[in-house]
């Protein structure tokens, strides 16, 4: 029995080797990672297009900046833009479908209905057309320019590709920067409210401040902040000069704020003005207004009847 056991343990002790080795996949094939469609830095795109259906996108870069000139100007979520060309340089197929398709009409890419172009400052074109669904896999037909290759691309990538102009702009109809801000006033239909930072040296979540002549704790004060943060549009967003009523409005919003020397403040006043179940919210002095639900609008309102 003795001399059994050096083999026992030697036995236990390569079952345990083996079977960590398979845990940490020591004898599954190691696969490259696909490599990027185009090898293209960021910095180097000077406009891109969108299409998607019958509607067509586009965005330049300007002064360091983006602006929509098609199909029309709106004002631009810059992160939105960024975003739009990280997915596109990051974007790699899923497998090959054919190496050189004689037939395109097979795979929708023909005539397709999405396709996504990036122009560089140089000059170059990089063209991604997307075609049909592929039957089974949740995958897109799709090629590269004028490459013969036809592979597949991921429909989640399709779908943060094929942007709708709304889907760039800038939703928020009113700014906040929560350290910045010394006082928040109301007035919606002639009801108002006024909240004020009474500890202006602390963060808004340590401070005290006062709502009318009630105190109330920076967690509770910083929930106007939020409820006044989170009037935002899904719809296009409009010239405000385009919004009839704006000088005789429902609703006046205006943040005290922070300016740059010590001990300034600054207004910023917004107007809104009802039109069926939405308000339209500009900032006075502002090129664009915002299409926020009226909801929102009274929730706002009638917080200070809920404050504690």
């Amino acid at each position: 029995m003795r001399r059994l056991i050096p083999t026992i343990v030697l036995v236990v002790l390569c079952i345990g080797g083996f079977w960590y080795a398979s845990s940490q996949d020591f004898f599954k094939e190691k696969t490259q990672e696909a490599p990027a469609l185009v090898t293209v830095k960021k910095e180097e795109v000077a406009s891109y297009t969108v299409k998607n259906g019958d509607t067509e996108t586009v965005l330049e870069r300007k002064d360091g900046g983006w602006t929509m000139t098609k199909p029309t100007a709106l004002p631009l979520d810059s992160s939105s833009a960024d975003a739009w060309v990280d997915t596109f340089v990051s974007v790699k197929k899923d497998k090959v479908v054919t190496a050189a398709a004689a037939e395109l009409e097979q795979f929708g890419l023909a005539a397709p209905k999405q396709m996504f172009t990036v122009k560089l400052v140089d000059g170059g074109e990089r063209t991604l057309a997307v075609g049909d669904l592929v039957p089974v896999g949740g995958s897109y037909y799709a090629k590269l320019g004028d490459a013969p290759e036809v592979f597949q691309l991921a429909e989640s990538t399709v779908k943060s590709l094929a942007k709708q102009p709304v889907d760039f702009m800038e939703k928020r109809a009113v700014k906040v920067e929560y350290e910045k801000v010394r006082a928040l006033t109301v007035d919606w239909k002639g009801a108002a409210w006024t909240l004020t930072k009474t500890e202006p040296d602390k963060s808004s979540f340590e401070s005290k401040w006062k709502l009318g002549e009630r105190e109330l704790t920076g967690t509770d004060a910083t929930g106007f902040l939020d409820r006044s943060a989170s009037l935002v549009t899904e719809q296009q967003a409009k010239r405000a000069s385009e919004v009839q009523g704006l000088d005789q409005p429902d609703l006046r919003i205006e943040l005290k704020v922070a300016g740059e020397a010590a001990g300034a403040e600054t207004t910023v006043a917004y107007a809104g003005k009802a039109a069926g179940d939405v308000v339209w919210i500009s900032q006075q002095g502002g090129e664009w207004a915002f299409a926020v639900p009226t909801a929102a609008v009274q929730e706002l309102a009638d917080k200070a009847k809920a404050a504690p």
